[in-house]
């Protein structure tokens, strides 16, 4: 009766179809990008993956890693992830070990997110984290029903049942689950066969019962791996944000005066005047550069004491001298100066400030400009430091 009242039903054999082409086909355009693009493996480019990765790195929990290991790599890194794109997408989209390549597409999306996309508030309005799902969904259902034929089905899973049938091996099944294909289905052997009534009955309540029991227990491993995931990365956000927003304390070296002698050059009083030396002790902490050494549409980097975020003293073409913080205030990523455009460029999503008019944003995503830092420059040594 209850069987009749509500009909089990099953989805369609095409409903993640759309999932598996927009995948594919976005991996394999973001690594054919990337390799296209002249400024990606250019050093001296705004474009650069290893400026793009110093740039990340500015509030990454992956920080260590994305300075000490990919950026000396920056290449390197640059075509494995082009490469990996590629591979991903073409393995989603034609269906070649398909599971591995979900895998392997939430693993790149996981660490893109950490990196790339970390400092985009709220985090949905970042892609990445979505893209982490999406594959997620994908690796779950493995190649089967996704509305086009696949190459693991047809080329893998026949001898892989069969080697199950016929020789079962831990092996076996492993190679099973890592590609996403079922067992093939057993026949059901009744000594004594109760009548064909009774056992179409039996049949459909123990389907429902089955249907049921596997629909509970997607959902609940789903939900508890999704919860898992977003549980870890909010704890590392928060984390990060502690450590951001933590004081950052820095000892000024204290220099003993020497004590004071009489010479000719005391005055009056006998009291000792400071001198050069001791004026260039108290600044060293906060010095930049030399007048002297900044040419006209150049920069200097520095840090910044007071937050210990990345700065860059610019001198513009006129002679003026700026400076700023370099974090992008669109996703935080590190800015580089252009001497050919006269811009701070973001080479993460291409803003672009004008560091002559207070670094207001003129292109790209960003609509606030960045943080200014202030300086001072001593008309008599021609010291630039830090106010």
């Amino acid at each position: 009766m209850l069987e009749k009242k509500f009909p089990i039903t099953t989805s369609p054999g095409w409903i993640l179809l759309p999932l598996r082409l927009f995948l594919g086909i976005t991996f394999i355009y973001a690594g054919i990008q990337k390799l296209a693009d002249p400024q990606f493996f250019d050093p001296q480019k705004a474009g650069y993956i290893g400026k793009q990765l110093a740039g990340y790195a500015t509030a990454s929990p992956l920080k260590e890693f994305l300075l000490h290991v990919a950026v000396p790599h920056a290449q390197l890194f640059g075509f494995l992830v082009a490469f990996g794109e590629i591979a991903i997408g073409a393995g989603a989209l034609v269906g070649l070990l398909v599971r591995p390549a979900a895998f392997f597409g939430a693993l790149l999306s996981l660490i893109f997110f950490l990196s790339a996309t970390w400092r985009v508030y709220p985090y949905f309005f970042g892609s990445d984290i979505v893209f982490v799902f999406a594959w997620l969904t994908l690796f779950l259902n493995g190649p089967s029903h996704t509305g086009l034929p696949t190459i693991d089905e047809y080329l893998f899973a026949p001898s892989l049942q069969a080697a199950t049938i016929q020789h079962p091996s831990t092996l076996t099944r492993l190679a099973m689950l890592a590609l996403g294909i079922r067992p093939a289905p057993q026949p059901l052997t009744i000594p004594n066969p109760p009548p064909q009534r009774q056992l179409s009955r039996q049949a459909t309540i123990q389907q429902a019962k089955r249907t049921r029991r596997g629909f509970i227990m997607g959902v609940v491993t789903g939900g508890i791996g999704a919860f898992g995931l977003a549980a870890i990365a909010m704890a590392a956000r928060i984390i990060n944000t502690r450590d951001e927003e933590a004081p950052v304390v820095i000892q000024q070296p204290t220099a003993t005066p020497a004590p004071a002698q009489s010479t000719p050059q005391d005055d009056q009083n006998g009291q000792a005047t400071p001198t050069a030396a001791a004026t260039d002790t108290t600044n060293s902490a906060n010095k930049i550069a030399q007048v002297s050494a900044v040419a006209n549409n150049s920069s200097v980097p520095f840090t910044i004491n007071s937050s210990g975020d990345a700065g860059m003293l610019i001198r513009l073409p006129s002679g003026k001298f700026v400076a700023y913080d370099l974090r992008c205030t669109h996703a935080g990523c590190q800015v580089d100066y252009d001497p050919q455009q006269h811009l701070l460029i973001c080479p993460c999503h291409g803003a672009e400030f004008d560091p002559a008019q207070q670094a207001n944003p003129v292109a790209g995503p960003a609509d606030t400009p960045l943080t200014p830092v202030t300086i001072h420059i001593d008309s008599n040594t021609g010291v630039i430091t830090q106010a």
